[in-house]
């Protein structure tokens, strides 16, 4: 189900997305929209990137990783 959502933009911007609407042959809803799309997407990466950093920090959470990797290269040796 969609839902509105009404804002304001500063006139250079606004006349930007009119004319890029134009240029590629969609509605400026579909250019906001895939931009918020890309947008999320940016913003879920960077937060995986953190929690990675702070996994990679994390002493226990590296312990356990190298005896995954042990147990890994057995099951590998023994193909």
């Amino acid at each position: 189900m969609n839902k509105v959502y009404t804002s304001s933009l500063s006139a250079s911007l606004f006349n930007w997305l009119n004319s890029f609407a134009k240029k590629t042959n969609s509605t400026k809803k579909e250019v906001i929209e895939k931009a918020l799309l890309e947008y999320q997407k940016k913003l879920k990466k960077e937060e995986l990137t953190r929690t990675f950093q702070r996994a990679a920090k994390d002493k226990e959470i590296n312990q356990i990783s190298e005896e995954g990797m042990d147990d890994y290269l057995q099951q590998l040796r023994s193909l």
